[in-house]
């Protein structure tokens, strides 16, 4: 009897062990999952003859058996299987006859036993410890049976069973968002806030603006500060320190392809972005880093602190504003604008009188900001278009990366 094709896709995805997921971007299941969903493709085609390149890969134990029986069940239909692998147990398990491909050449041809047993390198771990005392036993089964033991009933155990699966969507599973600063993070970043303004200055009053490069490595090292806070509480793990650099990356490069045209960049568009995304403290960092690293291209000098300081506080205070605001187009556009015309701007233009050495007059800064407005205009008009191509799709990128790599805390 014929199927409707949901009806087949459902019974191969429960066959599959794949029914939870679905609805799942395919990008966002493990590796094991989507060596699920490959073999449920295959096994829709219905196929006389399987070709399998290492099927186990990504198997957790219980998929492995399940897989094994289905492979069993295959057989007993009339179908052929050629499985190509590295996992020597599982092939001493299911398979009727096995060889040695080496240099484009099958060197040996026999049955798992003799095989395995003839075979002093590439052999199972049962083999290798029991050789010496059960000549012929391949399997775990072989060692339990051939003392006169039943063998024993498989225990799946999952200790994570209190854990968000990586990569399975479910729709009872509530994740809520981590809170937006611990105690300790909110200490590390308030001494960011005001260690970072601190230097500059110190850097203006003491060392008379000319040592730069010293300042803005201080500056990396106190934006840093709320990030390292981190270990202590969260433990980030390296997938979610590869986000982080990927989006540095990102920013520098934005910055550095736009070059030839004034004021339009997308750097700041794309630090607003991670700050919403990935928190406060992440969006002080990475304002920071890529200020300082993306001067290498276009010039460092004394304005360098003043640039990594404003890209900073517009990082840090998008985390803080849509931790609780929806994170809408239009909402992050206004903040990019309002951000770019009154934040970077501020900072940006009144360094010129520090490091230019200018008097502080109304009449000066009267001017100094007029003469800027329509630089100013023009790159907060160009983050705003910037945030609206970009803000939709890099943030359903993020948030997907988040999800799928546990980058989200559950409270």
């Amino acid at each position: 009897e014929m199927c409707g094709d949901n009806e087949r896709i459902e019974q191969y995805a429960r066959l599959c062990k794949i029914e939870e997921s679905l609805e799942s971007h395919p990008y966002d299941l493990s590796g094991g999952e989507q060596q699920r969903a490959a073999l449920c493709k295959v096994l829709m085609k219905n196929p006389d003859i399987l070709l399998l390149d290492e099927p186990t890969k990504g198997f957790d134990a219980h998929f492995k058996s399940e897989f094994k029986n289905i492979l069993y069940e295959l057989k007993n239909k009339g179908k052929t299987v050629i499985l190509v692998s590295h996992d020597v147990e599982f092939c001493a398990e299911v398979s009727d006859c096995c060889s040695m491909i080496f240099d484009g050449v099958a060197t040996s041809v026999a049955t798992p036993r003799e095989f395995f047993c003839n075979n002093h390198f590439y052999t199972t771990a049962a083999n290798r410890m029991a050789r010496t005392v059960l000549e012929n036993a391949l399997t775990v089964e072989d060692i339990i049976l051939a003392f006169g033991k039943k063998k024993p009933q498989q225990i799946v155990c999952d200790k994570r069973e209190n854990l968000p699966e990586k990569g399975v969507h479910r729709k009872e599973k509530n994740i809520t968002k981590r809170s937006l600063v611990s105690p300790r993070m909110l200490f590390a970043v308030l001494f960011s806030l005001l260690a970072v303004p601190l230097t500059i200055y110190a850097g203006v009053a003491l060392l008379n603006n000319e040592k730069y490069y010293f300042v803005s490595l201080l500056v990396i090292l106190e934006a840093f500060v709320p990030f390292l806070a981190a270990f202590e509480g969260r433990k980030p793990h390296a997938r979610e320190l590869v986000t982080i650099a990927v989006l540095c990356a990102l920013a520098v490069a934005g910055r550095v392809v736009f070059a030839p045209v004034a004021q339009i960049k997308p750097m700041l568009a794309i630090v607003i972005i991670t700050g919403a995304c990935l928190g406060a403290e992440t969006g002080f960092m990475v304002g920071a880093v890529s200020a300082f690293v993306s001067n290498f291209f276009f010039g460092q000098g004394a304005w360098t602190p003043w640039q990594m300081l404003a890209f900073a506080i517009a990082g840090f205070l998008a985390g803080v504003i849509f931790s609780n605001v929806k994170k809408s187009k239009i909402a992050i556009c206004i903040y990019g604008f309002l951000s770019s015309m009154i934040l970077y701007s501020g900072i940006v233009n009144f360094s010129s009188f520090i490091w230019m050495k200018l008097p502080i007059t109304k009449e000066a800064l009267i001017s100094v900001y007029s003469l800027g407005l329509p630089f100013d205009l023009m790159h907060a008009v160009s983050t705003t278009v910037f945030l609206w191509l970009l803000a939709k799709p890099m943030i359903e990128k993020i948030e997907r990366i988040k999800t799928k790599y546990g980058i989200i805390k559950e409270q």
